[in-house]
């Protein structure tokens, strides 16, 4: 209420007075006592405290005393101590809390000093502002504050390095410049962290160096060459990254900042810091958990105990991880804010960031996704696995350590692609894990070699019980398809790692017909090409045995669009994997089409109706007529009679302006053209299979044109029938069509941008008018204002004159007066000095006429004898003025 703040108010003066009146000793028992009170009413009134006048200077003029003791030898820092702390707390209640506050209980004396978020109002602010900015200018911009980090008293550091962070929360690069001035200050911040044993002032200089840390790239750059990094991995040695505690995160935290420099990640990556990295966020992973029974207590392969008990929330048991993880991808050359999203990891990014990746890679990176099949695992911390085996994959190095056979276990390739192909994992981790994975293998040739190479059949599970290769798991499923017994999901990223397999290697392409996948008599199929035809047939046989959808059907009952759990699906896969192969396998292709079993089941596809629902109608039917189409373009030679064939049943049965409707309705889908960006989410298609859907089609047209044109198909030379040339024809005229209309589109386009550009053009000369105007009469207005102060001018000039001039007349009155006045003290004086003569005169007579002895000594020999004596001291005080007028001529000028 008002009668408190009026008694805050005159308590701080009062204080304010004992401080101003003792502050030439501020080790003395009165300031001591002082600076107490003072606290104690900064903890009630702090508004009072800084409204009253030189409060706030006064204990900073305390602290930069008390700080120059700090450090000495002697005991005068022992003596000032208390007080220095009083001040410095003082100091730090009238900053304010800022965004932390200590909790209630974790004084300096508990080590458990903990700190928790709060809100401070405008009025805490701006006063906290006012104190920071008084701070800097009393403490020559807080070089002495960081003089008092060289205190013996652990307590005292602490009070000084939590004012150093409210004041840096405030006014930063005053505090940044002076630690760049003083390096000391750095070493004895470093110091406290290394070396210092109490948990809490240890903890403090951990929160100041994260602070400073985070945006000054030459602080960075100095706290890692004096050895942060080491000092801050071996202080995750010693927590339990698995609880995800407050001082682990701040200690990652700092390592964070200490990696988004190009300099100190090279400095970390030569001192072995990557190594540490690795096996710091291994450790946060598996995590270490208390085992509830220890005669139960079974150790796995992975490094788990089989019966745990975790006694920490799921979000603070991941918390350490994903940081860790974000350290990573800072390494790998994502930034920490596109760690989140949906992005690539680039291919390149520098000399320095190949070098990381490399780093990371040997030093086990890759290894944390065993942990991926681990059901303990959060959904999360999988998803930032995935993100971390995406920014490291473009590296050579990768691909050897997938590939890499351990001691014990099974290759780290085969471990991924069996979450791919079982159940049990999500299907957004599988999306995620596909995508990454399957974009692994197309980039790398050895990794394309090796999955072909597991496909044998000599290739058996590593150890009884042990997980099969990716190859043969890929072949099981494909097996089970080509028996009428598909599994949709499992199939469909099973024909994706096959499709990765293919791409862009044409020796993998050639082999895989010939691959003998089975041993005679124990499949459907023994060979590679033989096996796929006879999955993708399955697929197509399961898919036409279904029930038929009404016309006006959206949705399907079991297995939405948006995943892959339906039958329809796999054969979606499998017509993606056929297309890439066909087009770029003339073997297959020929095989392919010379087929007596998928060319029928490809025509039934290119009219299958809402037999899967609407969304697989189009798609399923659109690729299976891309896929025709791929056969129909095959280069001539042998089988030519086959294609020749194969044109007039397209035109029959489905038609040729159907067939190209077919192929333009997947290329139109939202599907296809706006995927989903996310890792997690699951797509249908990427833009890589755009592009080549686009000049796959592209490519049929012109063959088909070409195929008109000649009026025959191979070498066969047969004449196409009267009903498919008018369909060729209406074809060529619907191409036409298009052109005038993308002609006609152009044409209004190109109208459009030139009016454009006249509107713009008159709207920007009528600007320019408009500005050229009032920049006139901007100018008119400017003179008449200059000419109006020329006046005012002239006549304050004369004004002024008219004043002196007066002033002048004046002084000469004055100095008139004062030479009268002058002249009339002179006569005063010499009458006074006439006066004084005769007085004088007087009383000697009055003296003599005393000393005359009645006897008879005559009076005018008295008058003599007073007179001289009267004239004598007349003379001495004479001598006397004369002699200080010497001393005072030899003063001032010695040589004379």
């Amino acid at each position: 209420d008002a009668a408190s703040s009026i008694d805050a108010n005159i308590d701080a003066s009062s204080l304010v007075d004992r401080l101003a009146g003792a502050d030439t000793d501020p080790t003395s028992k009165k300031v001591q006592q002082a600076l107490a009170e003072l606290k104690e009413l900064v903890r009630r009134a702090p508004a009072a405290v800084v409204a009253s006048q030189g409060a706030v200077p006064a204990v900073l003029r305390v602290v930069t005393r008390l700080s120059h003791a700090c450090g000495q030898d002697d005991d005068t820092e022992d003596d000032g101590a208390e007080a220095l702390q009083d001040a410095l707390e003082t100091i730090g209640l009238l900053l304010g809390e800022g965004s932390v506050v200590p909790v209630v209980g974790g004084g300096p004396q508990s080590p458990s000093r903990g700190r928790q978020s709060v809100p401070e109002d405008e009025a805490a602010r701006r006063r906290g502002l006012e104190v920071a900015e008084a701070a800097i200018r009393h403490t020559e911009n807080g070089k002495q504050l960081l003089r008092i980090l060289s205190a013996r008293d652990v307590s005292t550091q602490y009070d000084a390095m939590v004012v150093l962070q409210r004041v840096y929360i405030k006014q930063p690069e005053p505090i940044n410049t002076a630690l760049l001035a003083d390096p000391m200050a750095i070493n004895r911040l470093m110091h406290i962290l290394q070396s210092c044993q109490i948990d809490y002032v240890r903890n403090e200089s951990l929160s100041l160096l994260l602070l400073l840390t985070a945006s000054n790239p030459d602080i960075q750059q100095i706290v890692t060459m004096q050895g942060l990094a080491e000092n801050i991995f071996d202080l995750l040695g010693d927590e339990d990254l698995g609880k995800g505690g407050k001082v682990a995160r701040d200690l990652i935290r700092c390592l964070k900042n200490l990696a988004g420099s190009t300099t100190c990640q090279r400095c970390i990556r030569e001192t072995g810091g990557i190594s540490a990295l690795v096996c710091a966020t291994i450790a946060a992973l598996e995590g270490k958990r208390a085992v509830v029974d220890e005669e139960d207590e079974e150790e796995e392969e992975d490094g788990f105990t089989s019966r745990v008990a975790l006694e920490v929330p799921e979000e603070a048991r991941w918390s350490c991880f994903l940081l860790l993880s974000d350290v990573i991808l800072l390494f790998a050359g994502i930034s920490a804010s596109a760690a989140g999203g949906p992005g690539i990891a680039p291919e390149g990014g520098g000399p320095e960031v190949v070098s990381n990746r490399d780093a990371l890679v040997r030093g086990g990176a890759l290894d944390l996704l065993r942990q991926l099949s681990d059901a303990r695992v959060s959904f999360d911390a999988k998803l930032r696995l995935v993100r971390v085996f995406e920014a490291l994959e473009p590296v050579p190095l990768a691909a050897k350590r997938l590939e890499a056979i351990p001691e014990k276990g099974v290759p780290l390739l085969s471990s991924l692609a069996s979450i791919l192909v079982t159940q049990g994992a999500s299907l957004e981790l599988k999306s995620a894990l596909s995508r990454v994975l399957c974009r692994t293998i197309a980039r790398h040739a050895p990794l394309q070699l090796s999955l072909l190479a597991s496909l044998s059949p000599q290739l058996e599970a590593l150890e009884p019980g042990g997980a099969m290769p990716a190859g043969r798991l890929v072949v099981s499923l494909l097996e089970r398809a080509a028996e009428g017994r598909p599994q949709p999901q499992q199939l469909w990223f099973a024909f994706h790692l096959v499709l990765a397999m293919l791409l862009g290697n044409a020796s993998v392409q050639t082999a895989l017909p010939t691959m003998r996948i089975a041993f005679a008599g124990e499949g459907p199929a023994e060979l590679g090409l033989d096996l796929i035809l006879a999955s993708f047939s399955g697929c197509a046989r399961k898919c036409l045995e279904a029930g038929v959808f009404p016309d006006d059907e959206v949705t399907i009952d079991s297995g939405s669009p948006e995943s892959p759990d339906v039958p329809a699906a796999a054969l979606l896969a499998a017509l993606k994997l056929l297309s890439y192969w066909l087009a770029s396998c003339p073997q297959a292709c020929m095989a392919f089409a010379s087929s007596p079993v998928t060319v029928p089941r490809v025509m039934d596809l290119m009219l299958l109706g809402n037999a899967c629902g609407p969304f697989f109608k189009v798609h399923l039917e659109g690729l299976a007529a891309l896929l025709m189409g791929i056969c129909i373009k095959g280069e001539e030679g042998a089988g030519s009679d086959d294609i020749a064939a194969l044109m007039p049943l397209v035109a029959k049965k489905v038609g040729i302006e159907e067939f190209q409707g077919k192929v333009e309705r997947v290329i139109r889908s939202d599907v296809l053209q706006r995927p989903p960006r996310s890792l997690a989410n699951f797509r249908w298609y990427n833009s890589r299979f755009r592009s080549f859907l686009r000049e796959q089609q592209q490519a049929v047209q012109r063959r088909m044109v070409q195929l008109y044109v000649a009026e025959g198909i191979g070498s066969g030379g047969s004449a196409l029938s009267e009903d498919v040339a008018d369909q060729y024809k209406q074809l060529i005229r619907i191409q036409d069509e298009k052109f005038r209309e993308v002609q006609h589109e152009n044409e209004q386009l190109r109208a459009e941008v030139e009016a454009f550009m006249r509107k713009s053009l008159q709207a920007s000369s009528v600007a320019l008018a408009e500005k050229a105007e009032a920049s006139r009469l901007e100018n008119e207005a400017l003179h008449r204002e200059v000419a109006q102060l020329e006046r005012e001018s002239a006549e304050g000039r004369m004004r002024l004159e008219r004043e002196l001039q007066q002033a002048r007349t004046l002084v000469a009155e004055l100095e008139q007066q004062r030479q009268s006045m002058a002249v009339g003290y002179e006569q005063v004086e010499r009458t006074s000095e006439d006066l004084r003569r005769e007085l004088e005169e007087l009383r000697a007579v009055q003296r003599a006429s005393k000393r005359v002895d009645p006897v008879g000594q005559p009076l005018a020999l008295a008058r003599e004898v007073e007179e001289e004596r009267r004239r004598a001291e007349e003379l001495q005080r004479e001598r006397t003025d004369l002699l200080e007028l010497l001393g005072c001529v030899i003063a001032a000028c010695p040589d004379a």
